[in-house]
């Protein structure tokens, strides 16, 4: 039995023993084990496919990482799938992340990095170069050519042991792909373009962006897609520091928004954006794409009919060890999203898909003026749940996943312009960020759209301008309630319960 069969094996038995009620209802978690970045999101011969890093054998990260896969029809009802792949040339002892596009002779065409952390390779311990793998309608066949981009294709100063998650794309019948990179005299990140006739024989063209070093130090999962008249390149920074009320600190994820000439691989970036940030650093020229707890790594694709979709990996990488006790699974996916861009903003919203999960929708409007008050019929912990709050007078706060003694609350201040999203009552057994503050100055009204799951919420605020997510582990489920407290504050609110799971898992059972 070879790896790839053995880690299938593993995961058919062990599927079985995760009931679906230990799962989130309608957000994607692994199979089994340890889930992190997306990988490869697509859609190919009628379906949409992605995949995720993958540790099957524990709930957390281990450098020895396999791709797993789902795949669906629609964006909503998902099918887990087999592994996809496993480390199992010489070049590799890890598939790290990477992308796929349908190749210019039709077939699925996978592009990833090979992590080799093995000592006899000279010079290095670690070694990252970027390969190629083809779908031949029921395996994936590795190229012989690997790895198509190496030390020898890239300009000088790399560090080798940082180059990785290629994002591939074609545009008028030539391949371009860009790369994450590290200077190795300076330790800051970089973003690579190259581009190529035959997706095996790739040059260098340009670095695109450069961390000047007020942007974290790496950076990884780059990205860079059209949307509008715009390009919006982006990557996860790596620790992000800074007191900015309109930031947050850590592990985040940023997008330049400007205009690329793939003639000569120069990006460049809009003089000013929608955040109001303009200014001569890179931290000043960027959007973060959530200010939440847990986001991280997205990847985005086209759909058929033209939209840009993205998922991201609902986990922040410093609670990677965090996995509650006795835990069978870690990780899940954020909701997919479609992008949009709007007066210099990089707007997100849920797919409209999601009605399609609907069992029962109701509305409610009050005047809300004391504290703690709950509407007739407002309750849920999964859910869609759109709140329209206006002629704010005082804070004005919401508090979902409810129950006794515990919760999560949302607040803003039309004052300062200050929402603060508190998890700090979440149940967690260990101690990581609970507390989010930024300034969004959405002026005495507030929209606010929640997505709310067993174990995870995404708060998409003034039509997705802002936007929140985070991990609810330990949260008990049977927590649903959902309340306000203002001063006075006209509210509406809708809540379209999500009763039923739509992942199957059948296939690999």
């Amino acid at each position: 039995m070879n790896e790839l069969e053995a880690v299938r094996r593993f995961e058919a038995e062990a599927i079985r023993e995760i009931p679906s009620e230990e799962r989130p209802v309608y957000h994607l978690s692994p199979a089994v084990g340890w889930l992190n970045d997306p990988n490869g999101f697509c859609f190919y011969d009628g379906r949409y496919h992605l995949y995720y890093q993958y540790h099957p054998y524990a709930t957390r990260w281990d450098v020895h990482m396999r791709w797993g896969s789902w795949s669906s029809k629609d964006l909503v009802h998902w099918q887990y799938e087999k592994a996809a792949f496993v480390p199992d040339k010489p070049y590799e002892t890890g598939i790290y992340s990477g992308s796929a596009v349908r190749a210019a002779d039709g077939r699925l065409l996978v592009m990833y990095t090979a992590h080799h952390d093995e000592a006899a390779i000279p010079r290095h311990k670690i070694h990252e170069s970027q390969c190629i793998a083809v779908w031949n309608g029921s395996e994936y066949e590795k190229a012989a050519e690997n790895p198509v981009i190496d030390e020898c294709d890239l300009p000088g100063d790399c560090d080798m042991e940082d180059f990785r998650d290629p994002k591939i794309w074609i545009e008028d019948g030539v391949y371009y792909c860009v790369a994450a990179n590290r200077r190795r005299s300076s330790r800051l990140g970089r973003l690579f373009l190259f581009r190529s006739k035959d997706a095996l024989h790739w040059e260098y063209v340009s670095t695109l962006l450069e961390n000047d070093g007020s942007l974290g130090r790496m950076w990884e999962c780059p990205d860079a897609y059209r949307l509008g008249d715009k390009t919006v390149v982006a990557c996860s920074v790596m620790a992000y520091s800074t007191t900015d009320p309109r930031r947050r600190n850590g592990y985040t994820t940023a997008a330049f928004i400007g205009g690329l000439d793939l003639s000569t691989g120069k990006f460049v970036l809009d003089p000013a954006q929608g955040a109001g940030l303009s200014g001569p650093k890179m931290a000043d020229r960027m959007q973060q794409l959530d200010l939440g707890f847990d986001f991280y790594a997205p990847q985005t694709m086209e759909s058929p009919d033209g939209r840009r979709i993205l998922v991201g990996w609902m986990q922040a990488p410093e609670a990677g060890g965090n996995a509650p006790e006795r835990a069978k699974w870690y990780g899940q996916m954020t909701f997919p999203r479609e992008l949009s861009y709007e007066d210099g903003w990089i707007c997100q919203k849920p797919v409209d898909e999601i009605r399609n999960l609907y069992r029962d929708t109701r509305s409610a409007s009050a005047v809300i003026e004391g504290e703690n008050i709950h509407l007739d019929g407002i309750s849920g912990r999964s859910a869609d749940v759109t709140v329209e709050a206006e002629n704010l007078t005082g804070v004005f706060e919401m508090r979902f996943a409810e129950g006794e003694g515990c919760g999560v609350s949302l607040s803003y201040d039309p004052e300062s312009g200050e929402l603060t999203v508190d998890r700090s009552r979440a149940c967690r057994s260990s101690a990581i960020c609970d507390v989010r503050r930024v300034r969004i100055e959405a002026d005495r009204k507030l929209s606010i759209r929640l997505l709310l799951d067993r174990y995870s919420f995404e708060i998409f605020v003034d039509q997705g301008r802002h936007v929140l997510s985070g991990t609810l582990y330990e949260l008990p489920h049977e927590a649903e309630g959902i309340g306000f407290s203002c001063r006075h504050a006209d509210v509406r609110v809708c809540v379209s319960q999500i009763a039923e799971s739509p992942i199957d898992s059948s296939r690999i059972q």
